[in-house]
């Protein structure tokens, strides 16, 4: 039986930051020399990079991977928002992109979650509504995709039995889940390609990714959580069985057998994958 993990090792170091360009960035002090030497370290600047490699285009919004000699960095450029974007003056709403996924890995940091470092952001200074260009940048985590690695069977590098692997991979996700959902965040676009594991002492230690969707209420509406969990049964690979998506359920329940709730939750669920397959989403 492996050991449970220290949680001193896992806490979140502090990134003490610093503004630059008359205040359209907040930046971590220590990357600030790296963004000056990739000409980000303005506004404009970013507006105008084209460096890396893209692996997102989405119009307005392109996603760079550039690597550095300090490592790889995403640099996530929103060029344009929509019109209704831009003169949406609720307190949610006249954020810009980029400022929305800052603050959720902020948060997520401060509540105990694993998250890309933060880098930067920045952002038009706009006095209503939504800034029209905006752009972020965060470290890499360095592992792979959870789907790619179930793929390939369970993780069990300490040799326990196939089902101990399994629950134990199982319990460890539906845990991370089930407390990301109940200290109030939801991501709305919780496909398993959006957990990144990366190596630990256990079977692996998965960070969440692709974060400018998340959001915070308390409670989370009940919608919320089952489109999160339609999207994990959604982008769960063939050999993920059914009997494994159902402890799985009870395990983020924290239920031992099934009951009545079980069932309405996996008919909610079960349906909100079907209406994602049927509109195909596009990761990344």
């Amino acid at each position: 039986m492996t050991e449970l993990r220290d949680v001193r090792m896992y806490q979140a170091k502090g990134r003490p930051t610093t503004t630059l360009d008359e205040g359209r960035i907040l930046a971590a002090m220590e990357d600030v020399h790296l963004l000056a030497r990739l000409g980000l370290d303005t506004l404009e600047g970013a507006m105008r990079f084209s460096g890396g490699v893209i692996v997102r285009d989405a119009g307005p919004r392109k996603t760079y991977r550039v690597e550095t000699p300090e490592g790889v960095i995403f640099v996530k450029i929103h060029r344009d928002v929509p019109l209704k974007r831009r003169l949406n003056v609720t307190a949610r709403g006249s954020s810009s992109p980029a400022h929305i996924e800052w603050d959720a890995i902020s948060m997520m940091r401060k509540t105990g979650f694993d998250v890309p470092d933060p880098v930067a952001f920045g952002e038009e200074i706009n006095l209503l509504g939504c800034p029209r260009r905006s752009f972020i940048i965060t470290r890499e985590v360095v592992g792979r995709q959870l789907d790619h690695l179930l793929e390939l069977g369970f993780p069990n590098p300490h040799g326990l039995s196939e089902r101990e692997a399994r629950n134990q991979v199982l319990r460890d996700v539906a845990g991370m889940v089930h407390r990301f959902h109940s200290t109030g965040f939801y991501h709305k676009d919780l496909y398993l390609c959006h957990l990144i594991v990366t190596e630990d002492e256990r079977w692996g230690r998965p960070f969440f990714i692709d974060l400018e969707r998340v959001d915070r209420d308390f409670p989370p509406r009940r919608r919320w959580l089952v489109k999160d969990l339609g999207a994990l049964h959604y982008s769960a690979p063939a050999n993920v069985t059914r009997a494994d998506r159902l402890r799985f359920l009870l395990m983020y329940m924290s239920k031992t057998r099934v009951d009545a709730h079980t069932k309405r939750c996996v008919r909610d669920i079960v349906s909100k994958a079907h209406k994602i397959a049927s509109h195909a989403p596009k990761f990344g």
